[in-house]
């Protein structure tokens, strides 16, 4: 027997009352739509076609990236996260060293090193604690987040950049970098937790630069 296409019509997005508990598999089954879909939860969460200025914040960091890391460590954006709990989270962008040729239907938590995310009106609560809570207990052992507008923890310049940290004694460690200023943030890159260290200043990402 020959299973049905899964169309977005057969979806409840967003739902807490769906009886069926969708997976990080669910993404797979997908049409090719134009919206980004992931599992958080249990429950699909849908996000509209990024910005041009969310895609050039990603680009930014991209090229950054790029000139930092061996080739085996290229960022790979909009690439699902196989999490313990059947999540599938969808970070902008992550590092690890894994050949995706080997992991088509989502790369595993504990070969994910570092997440990054650009944090819109519409997803600020997911990405400051309901992703932020997923990846620290999937393991994740680094968290960028790029925030675009001043938040109760910060409401200087921005943009601003929010790097959690987990430390050699298993605690949470966070650093807030804000625009007009060069910091040195730490990204993971593999599972020993061994650290890169980059400089950035976070107006860059938008084409200023510090003084």
């Amino acid at each position: 027997m020959v299973a049905a296409t899964l169309t977005v019509d057969d979806l409840d997005v967003g739902s807490s009352k769906h009886p069926r508990r969708y997976t990080v598999d669910t993404l797979f089954e997908l049409p090719e739509t134009d919206k980004r879909f992931e599992v958080l939860g249990g429950n699909l969460s849908v996000s509209p076609s990024a910005t041009p200025r969310h895609a050039r914040f990603l680009q930014q960091l991209i090229v950054l990236f790029s000139g930092l890391l061996p080739p085996e460590l290229a960022p790979l954006p909009d690439t699902a996260i196989r999490l313990p709990n059947g999540d599938g989270p969808v970070p902008d962008m992550l590092i690890s060293s894994v050949d995706v040729d080997d992991y088509p239907r989502g790369i595993p938590a504990e070969l994910v090193y570092t997440v990054f995310e650009v944090v819109s009106p519409s997803n600020a609560y997911t990405d400051r604690k309901t992703k932020s809570d997923l990846y620290a207990e999937a393991g994740i052992p680094c968290y960028w987040r790029v925030e675009q507008r001043p938040w109760p923890e910060h409401f200087g310049p921005v943009p601003a950049i929010v790097v959690r940290l987990r430390d050699n004694d298993g605690e949470w460690q966070q650093t807030i970098a804000a625009a007009g200023a060069e910091t040195e943030l730490p990204i993971v890159v593999d599972a020993d937790g061994t650290i890169v260290t980059v400089t950035i200043d976070p107006a860059t990402l938008v084409g200023r630069r510090s003084a």
